[in-house]
């Protein structure tokens, strides 16, 4: 031990990581599940051909959580379920971009994050480029613009 690590008294500050047990995981993953499924019948009730693609491990290939399909419109929806805020990392970002660009058939891609705030309903962004997102409550729009802008 040094004089320098003797002189300092300050104590280190380590990084908080919350550690999950078994049952709050799988809270969290029927959580989202059911957000998916959710905005899956949403869809339908707005006349899009809609499917949940059911991915229980980070995959390297390009799947959404969420697709539907309405004319010449095709959406890939990211999903998140959260209490205050919602983060899309750049990755998962990038997958939507990927996945709409191997259906360039459909005139009209949007790769649309999705966001269900617990007793606040949902909010919506069509991210037009591969970076970070956060949602929080009150921002983006809702499932109505999110109609029109598909239109």
């Amino acid at each position: 031990m040094s004089l320098r690590d003797l002189a300092d008294t300050k104590p280190k500050r380590e990084r908080f990581t919350r550690q999950l047990d078994r049952k709050q995981v799988r809270r969290m993953k029927k959580r989202g599940y059911d957000a998916e499924r959710e905005l899956v019948k949403k869809l339908r009730d707005a006349g899009f051909d809609a499917l949940r693609v059911p991915v229980s491990a980070p995959s390297n290939e390009p799947l959404p959580d969420v697709f539907a399909v309405k004319d010449k419109t095709i959406l890939a929806c990211e999903v998140k379920s959260q209490q205050r805020y919602a983060y899309f990392k750049s990755n998962q970002v990038s997958k939507l971009h990927e996945f709409l660009q191997i259906h360039r058939i459909y005139p009209k891609r949007l790769a649309v994050l999705a966001a269900k705030f617990k007793y606040k309903g949902w909010v919506f962004e069509v991210a037009s480029k591969t970076d970070d997102y956060s949602l929080r409550i009150g921002q983006g729009m809702s499932f109505r613009d999110l109609l029109k802008v598909a239109e």
